[in-house]
This record gives structure tokens, sequence and C-alpha cells, in this order.
């Protein structure tokens, strides 16, 4: 992180008007903050963060500056090394506005050491993770989680003391093991009670055979019986506000609890789900064709990853899986958040996996889900599959929410090749197009830069070479601008009806950019004014107002920093 970076981070905190989730800022004249540890806890909880001294927020992020940087330098890498794990910041003095300020850059710690918290403390009272603006303590189901992700978790196949082996389904384990027997031959020469024991269906309690957790939640007749919460449970909404009434008055369209075995909880659900969905009319190929609001493929994939991935600790015992529908979106959310090196960026482009439940997914990878499936296929292929499924739907990418607690996937109820879309993709001067293209047009006509990465979440295309000879076709057929190269190439649109008249020049901005050039259409504005007559936010105006002036189309007029100073264009 260069002065310039700095300098613009300041200017961001100074018009947020507060700490934000990726720095924190502490005036530190009084020497170090005591409560220094807590920031170093939370940002390494998380992805990291940057840390200021030398700076009051509470006079508007004036930099006052450390009387002793150097001294202070050897403090706060004594804080680092008071953390367990120790903590290995970038720690160095700059300068900002002519006064010595210490940088404290913290890295995130991985995700199979963490918690990361002060050693004298222990990790339930001294573990902090970072929330908006400021560091909040850990409860204690955040702490168990993180610190059972450090090893192999086992609580799949736990015993069920009180149930017994009378508890499961007859039939289905026939089934199971019929499957079994015909794929793998070892367990053509053991009887049944063994190999429900090998499969870790059955185990040992007290000189008892009982299920396991995962043989109860797979064939059990009513495993509610044992673990009443283990559900699934299901709210249609009538707005897009949990709470708010509809037109007559209520409160829900629909609201229902989901028993029995796992197989069983993702039928049902789906059932409920086309239920209360609707019916629409989407483009494959050169034909419509009529489909759920929500593919049926891509409900059944984000209702077994959140029953076959959830925290199954005696801790999470009490909080179910929860479907929600409303008018424009449909959130699923299952307690425990991502376990292992999967982190969300990486959702649907790898085929890299990790389980807190291997034995439960090893299970379900040779049961029946009922149609001649089975329910999952156990290899890492469950997001690209959803992905894939919403592209050929020509709906968005779904957008993942990772928590230490949950884990949720929300769907957007929102087609990207609608008949505007269609239309537009109809009158470009280019030829035929993949659905892939006509996904990742859509989606830069609405302002989106996409990488080899995005267009691979966006479209469900798994292998970067396909993506990046799909990118380079519409880069030379003239539609899109390729900026950049290798590592960092992105892709934008290039397009000359832009609204607000803008000229030819205009072409290929993001939606952003061309809405503050609009604004500064009349003559100079101030940032907020231009956050007035923009609609925009502050920290996107900022990014737009960083990126037209490097371009050279607004210069500022007054000092940076001043009250007074405006932006106007630069023809």
């Amino acid at each position: 992180m260069n002065e310039d970076d700095l300098d613009t981070l300041l200017e961001n905190l100074r018009g947020h008007g507060a700490d934000h989730l990726e720095c924190e800022v502490k005036r530190a004249r009084g020497g170090l903050p005591v409560t220094l540890w807590e920031s170093i806890s939370a940002f390494a909880n998380v992805d990291g963060g940057c840390i200021l001294l030398g700076v009051d927020e509470k006079s508007g992020f004036t930099v006052v500056g450390v009387d002793d940087p150097a001294q202070m330098e050897a403090q706060v890498a004594a804080v680092c090394s008071e953390m367990e794990p120790p903590v290995r910041a970038e720690i160095r003095t700059v300068r900002l506005e002519g006064r010595n300020v210490v940088l404290c850059v913290v890295p995130p710690v991985p995700r199979n050491q963490r918690p990361c918290f002060k050693r004298s403390l222990g990790p339930h009272q001294g573990s902090r993770v970072r929330v908006a603006d400021g560091d909040r303590k850990m409860t204690d189901y955040e702490v168990a989680i993180l610190l059972s992700n450090r090893s192999e978790p086992r609580f799949d196949v736990s015993p069920v003391p009180r149930a017994t082996p009378e508890d499961l389904d007859q039939e289905l384990l026939a089934a199971f093991l019929r499957r079994i027997r015909s794929t793998k031959e070892t367990f053509g020469r053991v009887d049944d009670e063994r190999a429900l024991r090998m499969l870790n269906v059955l185990t040992s309690y007290e000189g008892r055979t009982v299920p396991t957790l995962a043989g109860l939640l797979v064939f059990g007749i009513y495993p509610q019986t044992f673990e009443p919460q283990l559900n699934v449970t299901f709210v249609a909404y009538p707005e897009a506000e949990a709470g708010a009434v509809g037109r007559f008055g209520e409160r829900f369209i629909d609201n229902r609890s989901i028993d029995g075995p796992i197989p069983l909880m993702v039928a049902q659900c789906i059932q409920a789900l086309k239920h209360n969905m609707k019916r629409r009319s989407i483009v494959s190929g050169i034909f419509r064709v009529d489909e759920w609001e929500y593919p049926e493929e891509v409900l059944r994939e984000a209702l077994v990853n959140a029953l076959v991935h959830r925290d199954y600790s005696e801790m999470a015992r009490g909080t179910q899986v929860q479907v929600e529908l409303y008018p424009d979106r449909l959130v699923i959310r299952n307690p425990g958040g991502l376990y292992g090196p999967v982190d969300v960026s990486s959702l649907g482009t790898t085929t890299i996996t990790a389980s807190r439940n291997k034995v439960l997914l090893k299970i379900l990878e040779d049961t029946p889900l009922g149609d001649g499936r089975m329910v999952c296929e156990n290899r890492g292929t469950g997001i690209a599959r959803m992905l894939m499924g919403l592209a050929e739907a020509g709906m968005e990418p779904p957008r993942f929410t990772d928590t230490i607690s949950s884990f949720t996937v929300e769907f957007p109820n929102h087609t990207l090749l609608d008949q505007d879309s269609i239309d537009w993709l109809a009158s470009l001067p280019i030829g035929p197009l993949s659905r892939s293209q006509m996904m990742a047009l859509a989606m830069m006509r609405d302002g989106s830069v996409l990488t080899n990465a995005t267009y691979r979440t966006l479209t469900g295309v798994q292998d970067s070479r396909t993506a990046s000879r799909e990118l380079r076709e519409l880069a030379e057929s003239g539609v899109v601008e390729q900026l950049g190269t290798r590592g960092s190439t992105t892709y934008r649109v290039i397009s000359a009806d832009h609204p607000g008249g803008l000229s030819e020049k205009d072409s290929g901005l993001a939606n952003a950019d061309l809405a503050v050039l609009k604004a500064l259409a009349d003559g100079p504005r101030s940032r907020a004014e231009i956050e007035m007559a923009s609609g925009l936010a502050t920290d996107p105006v900022h990014r737009a107002l960083r990126r037209l002036r490097d371009g050279g189309r607004v210069r500022m007029l007054g000092k940076p920093r001043s009250p007074s100073a405006k932006w106007t264009l630069t023809r």
C-alpha cells in the first residue's frame, strides 16, 4: 500500500464518516491503544485489513501523527506476537499530510488456524471478528466451530444412543445395499449388518448396535424423533422484506416445517417451492420454453448442499436449514460456514472441495433420490452445476455469503436474457453467439467488467481456456474491449447507446462513470453534489472520479480534501 493509496483511503474514510470493514484508525496520541489487539484479531479472522495509528476519527479523520513512530512500531509488533497464532503483519511508518503515521497491514490467518486470539485470554475470551466498522467478540458457537475446523470433524459418525436399527427404513436400506453391492465387489462377501457397519450407517454404543447420525439422517423413518431441529423450514413471503404484510394483511403465503430423512426433505421442499413459484418463458437457443422461476436442478443442488455441508455439532443441532422465498429472490441458509481451504471466490470455478461431513457425503453418493439419480455426486461439482443451470435459464448467478456461523446462497429472481436484452443482442454486428457469450454480454451491458474468472462464475463455463477463447472472440468482434494483459485482463462492452446523450468517446465506460459524466455535463460540482445528481453512494462516486481523472476525462478545481473543491469535465 503506497502513499497514493493511503491518501485515497483517508479520503474514503472522511467521505464515509466512519471506519469500515477493511480499515481501523486510532488516535494513539497517548501511547499504544489498549484495544489494538482486538482489531488485529478481528482482521486476522476474516480477510485481513489495515490499522492506521495517528489518525483521529472523532475530529473528522484528522491526521495527528505519533510522537515516537519507531517505538510504536515495536509495540505493535509485540502485540502481534502475543496472538495465537502469531500475526505476521507488515508494520511501517508513512508520511500523511506531513505527519508520521504507523501503518499495520494485518494478513488473514489461514482458515484451518482460526480463531486468532490473544494468547493470555484464550480463544473464547480473546477472539474477535470484524463486522462493518467494529470489532465484535466471537460467540461461543463461532469459536467452537472454528476450533473444530482445525481438525477433521466426526459429528456425522457419532452414535445416536436412543435409536435402534429398527428406526431405519428397511426398504431404503435394501435399495442402498443393492446399489453398493452392484458397484463394490467387497460388500458382496459380507452380511447386511457388517456392510452397514463398514459403511458407517451403524456403529456400536455401550455394547449395542445403533445408527450413526449420518445413517439416521439418510435412512431414518423419522429422524426428528431423536433430533427434532434437524429439518428444513420453508417460508414464502408476500413482500421483499420478512415481516412486511401483503395486500390482504398476510405475513406469509406459505409456512411449513419439512421433516423426514434427507432424500424426502429435498423432494418435499422442491414441491413446496413449485407450489409457490411462478412459471415464465425463457430463451433456449432460438426457441422459447416455459420454465419455473428457478430451475429444478438448481434447487436440488442448493438444498442438498445445505443439508450435506451444514454443521452437525451439538451446538448447531438446534438450528434448521432455512429456505425463504421472496418475490425478488430465493434464500437458502444453513448453520456453519465454509469448511477447509475453499472460499467464496473459488466456488464453482474449481472442483477442489472439503466437507466437514465426509461420511454423510459418502453414504448419499449411493442413495437413490427417487428419480433414478443419486442424492449427490460427491465430486465437488455441485456449485458448478448450479451455475450452469442458471446460465442455461438466462439467470443471474447466485450470491454467496460465508460467515463463521452460517452459509447463505441467494438467487436473484431476474433473468438476464429478457426481451430487451435479446433485442439488443440481435442488433449487434456479430455472428452467432454461445449461451455463455450472450450471458456475458448482457452482464457487461449492465456495466459489469469481467475477467476470465468472473466469466466462468457467471456462465458456468469451467475450462479457463474455453472462457479465454470466448472472450477473445467477443473482443475480436469489436463489441467488447479488452484491457490489460495476462493476469490483469478485463473485458467490458463497447456501446454507443449510453444514457444522457454522451458521445462515442464514452463507449465502454462503466455505468457509474457515465452517471458521473452526466452529472458534470451542466458544470462543475462538488463530490456531494455529484452524489445527489447521480444517485450514487460515496464509494462508487469516488472510484468513478478516480478512474475518470486517470483517463483524463475530469479534473479537480481547488485543493484536495478542501470542502470547496469541485470537479469538472476536461472537455
